[in-house]
């Protein structure tokens, strides 16, 4: 397969660069959905080379991803307020890989729109995207994602495999509109759980795929299968206004509503499999010696519906909403046919939407008044103004009250086996940011306080820490530019209160420094650079594949190392590609190069990469 891109990728740079000029277009509108449609720049920002070549999902996360080092395996972020939280206990540290309900992307196009694009690399590394969106008609459009992941990876039996799978539809009239996404995403990891023998890694020099490593017959397989409905039905009269332009004369309809009813269903299926020959890397076989078979599932029914109240603003005020109403939320966990829970819970939900020319304001809580989780509730508020036209502020708030995953509870497999009664949990994040346009500067605030919480210990048992932790970094971003020179970076401080329960690294920094210039009479633009990342010492976490979770050790520090790579992009009318060569420095430094226990990032590795666009 890399031999056909390779192919075609030189064949479209030869047929750009003589052909006449054309601009990368945008004739579309995208936008995602959450209770409301609100617009999103995903894709009117990708025509950009300037971090092009940051090209694996994990870095739209974080620019210094930490976990395990092969494209499509378990990650966490060295920031802790930058790791997410999944439906899904399991699918925790592969969000970036993933569809998902609320990250769908709608359209509305006015010509079809396609993008195709490949990364590949040593060691059958492929990762594939490709975008197809159309308007089948003037109110009706479908979409259709599919993301691809293939890579053998550098160290042995670390193999990995993943398919991403999206349709969305959108049936958008003035007085009923629907959106419709199916999602289905598979995973599937070869597990090694770490070198062997991380001694002889460190004084030898032999290539990262002779070390033996701890597992060499396990195997993890995750996927998902759901879907989501949402729809609006709005009350209120049309206007027809007459149109004069000369000696023509037209009609323009619109639709005046002030109160709408919203639906929005969603309904997943979550199946886990680990399997394993029993060895003495896990301390307990409890079933069979012989052969591990772990199977658990997750299944959801989210039905909510909401009345929506649009208030005509007055003044400078834009926009002022009020959204109401009930969740009804459905889930039954199982583990093989040992366990087996079904669980319904009610909950009061309720949302502000205030906006004008310069602020937008949103506040949203949810409360569990009857069923399984009766208590929980959750406070969300972010705020955004534009202080002037070159200053922005934003800030926001999230409270949270609630059980935590039933996996924490009850869990039954060949090698863990654990009952927890636990509190409820209690999370209070709060973040501000400035963002200096003129100046290329940005910095910001980010602070977790944690109570109740849960960690895995150094035996890989879930344990609810009682004694409040307070977490909390500080960023600044700045970009230099000197005629064609430009100099991106980005550094973190990180303080955290108790760190033998959050072992993650006290400095973070990413830096940037690249060369780019026009060529060819601005027929194609050429960027030439390199790049660092890099985090102080930590006791960063092990990795357990029986559980697929990251859990506690004592045993090593790792970190300290700058991991340097050297880039090239081009970019030709709706051509962009890349050149990268990574951790191009190991040739010369000690091989401490660790992103979790016992886990080396990739050694010295070529990677290169194409997106391409379509219209029609």
């Amino acid at each position: 397969m890399k031999k056909i891109i390779i192919l075609i990728l030189f064949v479209q740079f030869a047929y750009s660069l003589f052909s006449q000029h054309e601009d990368i277009e945008r004739h579309f509108k995208s936008y995602k959905l959450y209770n409301l449609p609100y617009e999103d720049f995903t894709y009117y920002k990708d025509t950009l080379t300037d971090s092009f070549f940051l090209y694996t999902p994990q870095q739209n996360y974080s620019l210094n991803p930490l976990g395990l080092p092969n494209l499509g395996t378990a990650f966490f972020s060295p920031l802790f307020s930058e790791n997410k939280i999944h439906e899904y206990w399991f699918l925790n540290n592969y969000i970036p890989y993933i569809q998902q309900h609320d990250e769908i992307i709608y359209f509305d196009a006015k010509k079809p729109f396609t993008i195709f694009k490949f990364s590949g690399g040593g060691k059958g590394q492929e990762y594939v995207r490709f975008l197809h969106t159309q308007n089948i008609s003037p109110t009706f459009n479908f979409a259709f994602n599919y993301d691809i992941i293939n890579s053998d990876g550098f160290y042995q039996y670390s193999k990995s495999k993943i398919n991403a799978i999206s349709l969305a539809t959108a049936y958008t009239k003035r007085k009923y509109q629907n959106h419709f996404n199916f999602i289905f995403n598979k995973i599937q990891n070869l597990e090694n759980g770490g070198l062997k023998d991380i001694d002889k890694y460190l004084t030898s020099n032999y290539s990262a795929g002779t070390y033996a490593t701890q597992l060499s017959q396990a195997q993890n397989t995750v996927s998902q299968l759901g879907f989501q409905f949402n729809q609006e039905f709005g009350f209120g009269k049309y206007a027809v206004d007459t149109i004069i332009q000369g000696k023509d004369t037209s009609l323009n309809k619109s639709f005046d509503g002030k109160f709408s009813i919203i639906h929005d269903l969603k309904a997943d299926r979550y199946f886990r499999i680990y399997q394993d020959i029993p060895s003495s890397y896990y301390e307990n076989t409890y079933f069979d010696t012989r052969n591990t078979f772990d199977s658990s599932g997750y299944k959801t029914l989210d039905n909510q519906v909401l009345l929506n109240f649009n208030i005509s603003p007055k003044g400078k005020m834009e926009n002022f909403q009020v959204l109401s109403g009930i969740r009804s939320y459905l889930y039954n966990y199982t583990i093989d046919s040992s366990i087996s829970h079904l669980h319904f819970s009610n909950f009061l939900v309720g949302n502000l939407i205030i906006q004008s020319q310069k602020s937008y304001f949103n506040f949203e809580t949810d409360y569990c008044f009857i069923g399984q989780d009766i208590g929980e509730f959750d406070i969300f508020g972010e705020y955004l103004l534009d202080i002037s036209n070159s200053i922005s502020w934003k800030s926001g708030v999230n409270y949270s009250f609630k059980n935590t995953e039933e996996f924490i509870y009850a869990y039954s497999s060949n090698h863990y086996i654990w009952e927890n009664d636990f509190f409820k949990t209690v999370i209070l994040n709060a973040n501000t940011s400035l963002n200096f346009k003129e100046l290329k500067l940005s910095t910001g605030l980010n602070s977790n306080y944690l109570k109740n919480y849960i960690v895995f210990n150094q035996d890989a048992l879930p344990i609810q820490v009682a004694n409040a932790n307070f977490i909390a970094d500080v960023w600044l971003a700045k970009r230099f530019d000197l005629g064609k020179f430009h100099w991106f970076s980005k550094l973190s401080y990180q303080y955290i209160k108790d760190k033998s329960r959050v072992p993650l690294p006290d400095f973070v920094a990413y830096s940037s420094i690249y060369f780019k210039s026009p060529l060819f009479k601005k027929a194609m633009v050429l960027q030439l650079g390199f790049d660092v990342k890099y985090f102080s010492k930590a006791y960063l976490y092990a990795y357990n594949p029986a559980l697929s979770v990251f859990y506690l050790q004592t045993e090593s520090k790792y970190g300290n190392y700058p991991n340097m790579a050297f880039n090239l992009s081009v970019l030709v009318k709706r051509l962009r590609g890349f050149v990268r060569l990574s951790n191009f420095n190991s040739f010369v430094m000690p091989r401490n190069y660790f992103v979790s226990h016992k886990m080396p990032d990739n050694p010295f590795s070529f990677n290169f990469g194409i997106a391409w666009e379509f219209y029609d």
